[in-house]
């Protein structure tokens, strides 16, 4: 009841919500249904980086305009195999291991890897997939995640090393219980579109989630510091807080004074940033003069004075290898008196696959 100023109590305004709720007010309203979290979206920047190489790699490669597109990413099990790899596919298997460790695979058609194998052989890329497109394909592939391994440091901080690559049949089947699967549209040019899986497994997609959300934490913690006008980097002046705003309420940009200096060496830049990035990195070269094949009683009794007879005649160009890869050929010169060599020709893409047999 109201009191005599027509001034509802405190006692009758809770009895009143009360019976306006139907029951107690203190009782808590349903909660909603739980969203799902695609946890295959903390490898989006992963997938991203891949196909941004694959796509400068395989440009180069078969010296023709090839786009890698990202399209859908998603976790294994919920995963939908398109239906040109629901039979007659391959999937080319590698092992990450340093920071992260786990398993990443590439799954494409037959008809695809012919397509790509025959293109980087200078053939037309109109031909039938045979057994022989392994070794073309698997060469493509170590290309790739070769080219990845300084991006991936440089952007995600994710110090990796990839193993050679392994070819198996692909069943076509969605049979993973976890990891991420991300489905590829390839546009290669003159060429109809074609898509391809590039999938890692739980322990690749826990890693890179780990990494990520340590780098969430860093980058966090610096924002909250120059929001203040303070800098995590005793090198930076408080005076110009990165990523925060001035007294005036506009945002300060990173000075590019601190912007870290890319350099593509002495050969200049490529036009891409990505390949920019591998300019600077040194490779092992070795001078191959020849091979010799012996019984181990033979090598047993090898001994001061003895000599090994290579497979190479006289006068014969000598192999120059990079990563154990055979790249070119030349005579052997002497320079200050230092041995070197002096390139007479690069081999073809025919000749490397030959040697990878």
């Amino acid at each position: 009841m109201a009191d005599d100023g027509g001034i509802l109590s405190q006692e009758e305004i809770d009895l009143l919500t009360k019976s306006l709720l139907g029951g107690d007010s203190d009782a808590a309203a349903p909660a909603g249904p739980t969203p799902v979290e695609n946890t295959a979206e903390a490898a989006r920047s992963f997938f991203k980086i891949i196909c941004e190489q694959a796509s400068s790699v395989v440009t180069t490669v078969l010296s023709r305009a090839v786009d890698f597109q990202l399209q859908w990413l998603v976790a294994g099990e919920n995963s939908v195999i398109p239906d040109e790899l629901a039979s007659q596919s391959l999937r080319m298997d590698v092992n990450v291991k340093k920071d992260i460790v786990g398993k990443m695979s590439f799954a494409m058609s037959k008809q695809e890897v012919a397509t790509l194998s025959d293109l980087m052989l200078m053939g037309s890329g109109h031909t039938d997939y045979n057994e022989d497109h392994k070794d073309a394909i698997c060469e493509i592939i170590n290309q790739i995640t070769g080219s990845c391994i300084t991006v991936m440091d440089s952007q995600l901080h994710l110090s990796m090393e990839f193993e050679q690559v392994a070819v198996n049949d692909f069943s076509g089947k969605n049979d993973f219980s976890g990891g991420a699967i991300a489905t590829i549209l390839v546009k290669i040019e003159e060429f109809p579109d074609q898509k391809i899986l590039i999938i890692i497994d739980d322990g690749m997609l826990s890693g890179i989630r780990s990494k990520t959300a340590s780098k969430a934490a860093v980058f966090n913690a610096d924002t909250s510091l120059a929001s203040l006008g303070l800098s995590s980097s005793p090198s930076l002046s408080a005076a110009a807080p990165i990523g925060g705003y001035s007294e005036g309420g506009v945002p300060v940009s990173a000075p590019q004074a601190f912007a870290p200096h890319q350099s593509a060496g002495a050969f200049g830049s490529t036009g891409n940033k990505a390949l920019d990035l591998l300019m600077d990195i040194e490779l092992p070269i070795a001078i191959e003069l020849g091979r010799a094949q012996m019984s181990l009683k033979r090598i047993l009794e090898l001994g001061p004075g003895a000599i090994v007879e290579m497979d190479r005649l006289a006068g014969e160009p000598v192999d120059i290898l990079i990563n154990g890869k055979v790249v070119a050929r030349g005579e052997v010169v002497v320079v200050d008196e230092n041995f070197g060599v002096r390139i007479k020709e690069l081999v073809s893409p025919e000749e490397r696959l030959k040697l990878l047999r």
